[in-house]
């Protein structure tokens, strides 16, 4: 069967069935066991096989087989993210040097390339064991946008960038905001590199891109948030603003005087001439210069004011802390996260509740992203085997791609992978890691598409990127995929995948591997109707996977994460 008859019988298919405690031996005897004055609280119930397997795409990049769901299933959800907490992380920066200089000619300097940026997020995705931190900094990444999408962004500072979303993913929310700041990849992205003081005479002022950007999309929003995430009216009804224009430029005075951290801080000069091709200019927080930095007043948020005269550091240390500290910091954080975790619509008592434990983690400190991260999890709106209607996401293409290659044990001899440019509608997947079209991601969290999720007041951000072009581009994408048996070139890195294992199952068992790792056990009893249909129409048994992979790719119920 041909690709594009492939994807047609899908399309044609999918057309005709819809959418889719021990004791004595003696009791007679025996003395009675004194009580436990503190009596332990009774072990958890081990997960089910469905919650489990929901689990694991909230939580990584998907399940690899029915061998990881059990043993899930065996060792709890406590226990694994302990597990995966202790996990160090994947060193993205260890991948591009191990790549260093390959297909350059003999004699020639080696060299990084931005695809190897690319191929290190995918690298991690796959094969890496710290499958939550990558599945958070991936959300953090959505957050705290950088891209290449410009492009030139150094090789070096997107791959140590990922590195420092890494580290500070199950770390604290201050000091993952101040490693963001201060990084020079980002540094460049929104132009607070090398942004100085205002100058009356010139008629300059400090660039204020980084500073609109951190209050609205990193960090509080626009508007005043109750602590459930819901809107804060006044009086009249109305939202009510977080800042206004004079607090961007208040902010853009206490981020001005900073450049390049591998440069010498009292060589004026080095502030603007330097060689950004110095690729440890890239991988090292940035640093101050006393001369380049606002001297003024500067007002922050809530009538707060910076006094003059305080050095570039005093600034912004408080000025992230400021931010750090406002009530709206909280539920837009974890809104977010539940958003690119579990679910697009999340009840505004589940965000209560996350942004509570952001608060206050039960020891008094507030933004610890690991027990944020586990609330987000653990939360009884996200867990059980039948979750509310609202408890629903779009998987956004790449982790459908991700899920894919996982789920059939896609391989390369050399172990790596050539997974670069993905954001083409036309013939990819509409979105590729690094290449946001915009510091606004590929998508808004606010986006609601018309029609019957608008009606209900709901938001669907990655039908922001799901078009008619994206759809059909998508279709061939996977259909290629299954048709060729995998991805990538040359053959010592092509990612091959384990169709022979499925088509050894007989129909019922193919179908029953298909619901484990790609709904989640939630196959719906349409789906199911037309997978088995499909089964006795195509001859061959590879056939039968190819051809079933590919409905698979584009039902409802597995591009919808429930």
């Amino acid at each position: 069967m041909s690709t594009a008859s492939a994807a047609l019988a899908a399309a044609a298919l999918l057309a005709a069935c819809g959418g889719g405690g021990g004791g004595s031996s003696d009791p007679g005897t025996a003395t009675p066991a004194a009580p436990d004055p503190t009596p332990s609280a009774p072990p958890a119930a081990p997960p089910s096989r469905r919650d489990a397997a929901r689990f694991l795409s909230q939580a990584s990049f998907g399940a690899t087989g029915p061998a990881q769901v059990d043993a899930l299933v065996s060792q709890g959800f406590d226990a694994w993210l302990t597990a995966q907490f202790a996990r160090p992380a994947a060193l993205h920066m260890d991948y591009l040097n191990s790549q260093r200089g390959r297909d350059q000619m003999a004699g020639e300097t080696p060299r990084i390339s931005e695809e190897m940026s690319y191929e290190a997020v995918w690298q991690q995705w796959l094969t890496g064991e710290d499958q939550l931190r990558a599945r958070v900094s991936w959300a953090l990444l959505q957050i705290f946008v950088i891209s290449n999408i410009a492009p030139d962004i150094r090789p070096a500072a997107m791959s140590s960038y990922m590195d420092m979303l890494n580290r500070n993913a199950f770390g604290n929310w201050r000091t993952l905001l101040q490693d963001v700041a201060l990084h020079p990849a980002m540094g460049y992205y929104l132009n607070m590199l090398e942004s100085e003081k205002e100058n009356t005479s010139k008629g300059t002022h400090p660039n204020e891109n980084f500073a609109r950007e951190v209050l609205q999309l990193f960090s509080i929003g626009l508007i005043q948030l109750n602590a459930d995430g819901t809107p804060k009216l006044d009086s009249a009804g109305k939202t009510q603003p977080t800042y206004d224009e004079t607090v961007v430029k208040g902010f853009a005075k206490a981020f001005s005087g900073w450049s390049f951290g591998a440069l010498d801080t009292s060589k004026n000069t080095q502030f603007h001439n330097h060689d950004d091709n110095i690729e440890g200019l890239w991988v090292v927080p940035m640093k101050a210069w006393a001369n380049y930095h606002s001297p003024g007043d500067k007002l922050l948020l809530d009538g707060k004011t910076l006094t003059g005269g305080q050095t570039a550091e005093q600034d912004m240390k408080e000025a992230l802390d400021t931010i750090f500290q406002h009530p709206n910091v909280p539920p837009f954080f974890c809104k977010q996260l539940i958003q690119r975790l579990v679910a697009s619509n999340p009840s505004a008592a589940y965000v209560g509740r996350v942004a509570a434990v952001f608060v206050n983690d039960g020891a008094g400190v507030r933004g610890n992203l690991k027990a944020v991260v586990r609330a987000v999890l653990m939360d009884a709106e996200a867990r059980g085997d039948g979750p509310a209607a609202n408890v629903a996401k779009q998987r956004e293409p790449v982790i459908r791609f991700a899920n894919m290659l996982r789920g059939l044990g896609a391989k390369s001899a050399s172990g790596m992978n050539r997974i670069q440019y993905l954001d083409s509608s036309d013939d990819a997947l509409g979105q590729s890691p690094l290449l946001a079209p915009s510091v606004f991601n590929f998508y808004s969290p606010g986006y609601r598409p018309a029609g019957p999720i608008a009606a209900q007041g709901w938001v669907a951000p990655e039908f922001q990127i799901s078009g008619e072009t994206a759809v059909a581009g998508s279709l061939n994408f996977f259909a290629d995929l299954f048709q060729s048996g995998g991805y990538g070139w040359p053959e010592e890195h092509r990612l091959k995948l384990d169709l022979a294992s499925l088509a050894a199952l007989d129909a019922a068992a193919l179908i029953d591997r298909l619901d484990l790792l790609f709904f989640n056990l939630g196959m719906s009893s349409s789906t199911r109707e037309r997978l088995t249909t499909l089964v006795g129409a195509v001859k061959g048994k590879t056939d039968k996977v190819r051809a079933v992979l590919i409905v698979t790719a584009l039902s409802p119920d597995h591009v919808i994460q429930r």
